[in-house]
């Protein structure tokens, strides 16, 4: 009997077509927003087949939510050796780089409320992970003995995200980072750090 293990099963990721498909997908929710932005669309954009999408997604919240995935950085919990620094590299995480994040993360963000299935995977995949950076960070340093034991890790790991995704919706950009140092300076501090 052949051994099968080394021959993978099926055809190999196309890396550049799903960059290609993912771009398609950031263009169409900046140009046209989530309504318009049809699986379709999106194929035709991409110059691919429909199948080629749903090969790699099953629907089209899927597809969407990892065309703003991709355009967003990723959060790890960052170590600076202090509480603020730390505060501060995950809290930078919501002061984006570029308008293109920003537009493609507000016509996400403007959808939500009307699609469930689009909501819980957004939520998932887009908001979860940076607030769990920030949660990480306050743990680390309750567990030091920096911060108080009593403070409320999930809403305070929530302020500035609210915040950021705030005036990603109503201005349809992030957060500058004297934004972002404002509220962890005079609120997140203060907060954690309060007898």
């Amino acid at each position: 009997m052949p051994d099968t293990s080394a021959n993978p099963v099926g055809r190999p990721r196309d890396l550049e077509l799903e960059s290609r498909i993912l771009s398609a997908t950031q263009d169409l929710l900046i140009e046209i927003g989530y309504g318009g932005t049809t699986i379709a669309a999106v194929a035709e954009r991409a110059h691919c087949g429909k199948s080629a999408i749903y090969r790699r997604w099953e629907t089209k919240a899927d597809l969407i939510v990892a065309a703003v995935r991709a355009s967003q950085p990723r959060s790890t919990p960052p170590d600076t050796g202090s509480l603020r620094g730390d505060l501060l590299a995950a809290a930078l995480h919501f002061a984006g780089s570029d308008e293109r994040s920003g537009r493609v993360l507000a016509s996400l963000l403007s959808a939500i409320g009307g699609d469930p299935a689009l909501y819980e995977a957004a939520y998932r995949e887009v908001g979860q992970p940076p607030v769990q950076a920030l949660a990480a960070v306050i743990e680390r340093w309750m567990a030091e003995g920096t911060v108080r034991r009593d403070v409320p890790v999930g809403l305070i790991a929530g302020i500035v995200p609210t915040a950021a995704f705030g005036s990603v919706v109503l201005r349809k950009q992030y957060l500058d980072r004297e934004a972002v140092t404002e509220l962890v300076d005079h609120v997140l501090l203060p907060a954690l750090l309060r007898p």
